[in-house]
């Protein structure tokens, strides 16, 4: 008999509801996080709200504010530099290992992906743009055939999640990250595990350039207003 799965966690509860709330903007950077008032809102005791802290602190989401205090870490290029490095090798690996294993309704599947970011693209749904890009690279991900891949993604997709979504909310959402996609994706199922590995390591090294860009454009317009 097939055992039933644990359900989540108090920690993993207050943790993805955290998460969550930092990756769609709820949360800002700067914003300061009390475990009394996280405990009360969540309806628990202040042991998982403290552990779930501690896991985010250590993920680089939350920094040390004051004496005891934790705040909302800020996306800055030395974090996106990290970040894309490593997302660059993950994916590339993930899209090489994914490369001739997909079966025709798999393939199928991975089209319906990249068609879901296309149509987010063109009805300018931000929040769609976010998920469809997300969904499309866990896929891959999924079908690379190596579980521990899967595990050390996870946490990259948060950050890279929280990253996009302000990206995109700035209104920042150029066409090619869709036509990237459908790229590595054609080769994926065509099985060319180099063009696949390129593609995919190139589109993240796209989006590294796209993010330092919109933050240094960020930084020129906060000088230009205190200097007025």
């Amino acid at each position: 008999m097939t055992a039933l799965p644990a359900p989540p966690s108090r920690v993993q509860q207050v943790y993805d509801a955290i998460v969550d709330d930092i990756c769609t903007g709820k949360l800002t950077p700067g914003t300061p996080l009390r475990q009394e008032q996280l405990a009360e809102r969540f309806h628990v005791s202040r042991q998982p709200v403290q552990q779930a802290l501690l896991l985010l602190r250590n993920q680089g989401m939350l920094r040390d504010f004051g004496r005891r205090g934790l705040e909302v870490a800020p996306v800055d290029a030395e974090f996106v530099g990290h970040l894309y490095g490593l997302r660059a090798v993950l994916d590339g690996y993930a899209a090489r290992s994914a490369a001739g294993r997909l079966t025709a309704d798999q393939a199928s599947h991975g089209f319906s992906l990249v068609a879901a970011g296309q149509r987010a693209e063109a009805e300018k749904n931000y929040a769609g743009m976010v998920a469809a890009d997300i969904d499309f690279h866990r896929f891959i991900t999924d079908h690379s055939g190596n579980p521990l891949l899967i595990e050390s993604a996870a946490v990259i997709w948060r950050n890279v999640q929280r990253v996009m979504g302000e990206l995109l909310f700035r209104g920042s959402a150029p066409r090619w990250v869709w036509e990237d996609h459908s790229a590595i994706f054609a080769a994926v199922v065509a099985g060319d595990a180099d063009k696949a590995e390129s593609l995919a390591r190139r589109h993240a090294e796209h989006g590294e350039e796209l993010i330092l860009a919109a933050l240094a454009a960020d930084g020129s317009d906060e000088a230009d207003t205190a200097a007025s």
